[in-house]
């Protein structure tokens, strides 16, 4: 396997091709904006910390961002990482820089425009800082002036509130840096875009075709970095994957293909997603813990019922957690959780109930809507698995009510016809439906990969339950939980008016 090897210091960094194609680009080449698509295992934690070093060590005092789609994240994953990829290239915490806090009693020099709070700052000792900003929160990134920026995990970032909050603060400009190479350098990290969400992403690929000086785009599977992998690591990973969709991506970074006039004809990522609401406050800074909890969501309003949406199964189990606020007319789904064999429906119950235990106190009601096989009995069980469902809930403290009627499945067409006028948002009957994109990633990718059933039919094409291919949080399980709420909450507000040919001409026309 080729690589190029580095001397640092008084240790030599050996980058396989895609860390050294992006550390020659800027340093060589010049360019500042860098996107790389590359898979798991191919070193991305190692460049992304040369891409900090550097940014320190050409322009002292200055100020980066180092952005992230919520607080959580950039607490539980970014930041980790991002430690582990500067230690390669010999800074360290306690000695070459401080997080969470002013490191100017370790004789720390001030950067050129010194934060009002250090919580989510990284400070250097030449002066260098690097600001930890979340996008769920709108104001973190406003207010500075920065000289760089880094994004790890980008195909999750939310475009708009990047370029309100960070991208237009990339401005900051001093003539003792108009020569280095990180100057109002954009550099994001990612593997592939799984969803819609991360379409941007993706596009910035035309972009370094357009303006090959300006943006670069380098792509990577993990085979690039086969040579630091366990043996045989690529192979074992095809072996044990359960979805050949996510071994591409994942792997190979091969981008899936997604689907065209799927089920939810009318389903859009700009209308019916919304980012994260974290209560950043109790979060407190980078160096405090994180333990997940309810307590964090803004979204979740307190005094309100929770939903539980239920799709059974012996591969997997799926749950989705909604409220419908009916002065607002509107259903928000707020969480989801799942389990795959062989754990057990228990078990995904209990990450229910440990989740929103702090809910309980305002409001201790919960509706469920689910698979009619909930009524089913399990083998050598008097009660069925819905009665399962509600006692392990009432015994925690719980009032249930399961609002799904003991009769068929909703039909065909007409799930499809409401939940796509739903989507629609013609009608002012029928509810607003939101989705939180980062608590429920995995019914977005449901949805956004549901097909339909033949060309002239309104059936949903369920063969992804049935496919060793697909993973099965992927497959449709998760957007049949979705549909089971809206259907028996909202059915009896479609009528006769809304005939078959209407539902062609405005649904598929």
């Amino acid at each position: 396997m080729s690589s190029i090897l580095m001397p640092y210091a008084s240790k030599i960094v050996e980058l396989n091709l895609m860390q050294a194609s992006a550390v020659l680009a800027n340093s060589k080449l010049k360019i500042p904006n860098i996107t790389i698509e590359a898979a798991r295992g191919t070193g991305k934690s190692t460049v992304i910390g040369w891409f900090i070093k550097e940014a320190v060590k050409q322009m002292p005092r200055s100020t980066g961002i180092i952005v992230g789609e919520t607080f959580v994240q950039i607490k539980s994953r970014t930041l980790p990482s991002t430690k582990e990829g500067m230690e390669m290239w010999g800074l360290y915490e306690g000695i070459d820089y401080v997080v969470g806090r002013c490191g100017k009693d370790l004789g720390f020099e001030m950067p050129f425009q010194a934060p009002d709070s250090w919580h989510n700052v990284i400070h250097f000792r030449n002066g260098t800082i690097a600001v930890m900003v979340s996008l769920d929160n709108p104001n973190s990134g406003r207010g500075l002036n920065a000289y760089w920026i880094i994004g790890d995990e980008a195909a999750l970032l939310t475009y708009e509130r990047l370029y309100n909050n960070v991208i237009t603060t990339n401005r900051a400009k001093k003539t003792i840096f108009d020569k280095a190479s990180m100057a109002h350098a954009q550099i994001y990290v990612s593997s592939v875009a799984m969803t819609a969400k991360g379409v941007w992403f993706t596009k910035r690929e035309k972009l370094a075709k357009k303006e090959p000086h300006k943006y670069a785009f380098i792509k990577a599977n993990a085979f690039v970095n086969a040579h630091n992998l366990k043996d045989g690591w690529i192979q074992d990973m095809q072996k044990e994957a359960l979805s050949q969709t996510l071994f591409n991506a994942e792997i190979l970074n091969i981008r899936p293909l997604g689907v065209q006039d799927g089920f939810y004809a009318q389903l859009k990522s700009s209308k019916h997603y919304y980012n994260y609401k974290f209560n950043n406050d109790l979060l407190g800074g980078l160096a405090e813990s994180y333990k997940p909890s309810c307590k964090y969501d803004n979204d979740l309003v307190r005094g309100v019922p929770l939903q539980m949406n239920l799709d059974f199964g012996g591969k997997i189990n799926c749950v989705t957690v909604s409220q419908y606020l009916k002065s607002l007319n509107t259903v928000n789904f707020i969480k989801e959780f799942f389990r795959k064999h062989p754990d057990i429906l228990d078990d995904v119950v209990q990450d229910f109930i440990d989740y929103y235990e702090p809910h309980k106190s305002s409001c201790n009601v919960i509706h469920i809507y689910r698979d009619k096989s909930g009524a089913k009995k399990e083998a050598n069980s008097k009660t069925t698995l819905v009665e399962d469902v509600i006692n392990k809930l009432r015994a925690a403290g719980w009032q249930v009510i399961d609002k799904t009627p003991n009769t068929n499945n909703p039909g065909h067409l007409a799930k499809y016809k409401l939940i796509n006028y739903i989507f629609a948002e013609n009608d002012i009957r029928l509810p607003v439906v939101r989705i939180n994109s980062d608590n429920c990633p995995n019914l977005i990718i449901s949805m956004e990969n549901a097909p339909l059933k033949g060309d002239d039919a309104f059936e949903k094409d369920k063969s992804s339950e049935r496919s060793k291919k697909v993973l099965q949080e992927h497959a449709t399980h998760f957007s049949d939980t979705l549909d089971y709420n809206l259907y028996w909450q909202f059915w009896h507000l479609i009528d006769s008016r809304y005939q078959s040919s209407y539902l062609v001409t405005n649904l598929h026309g």
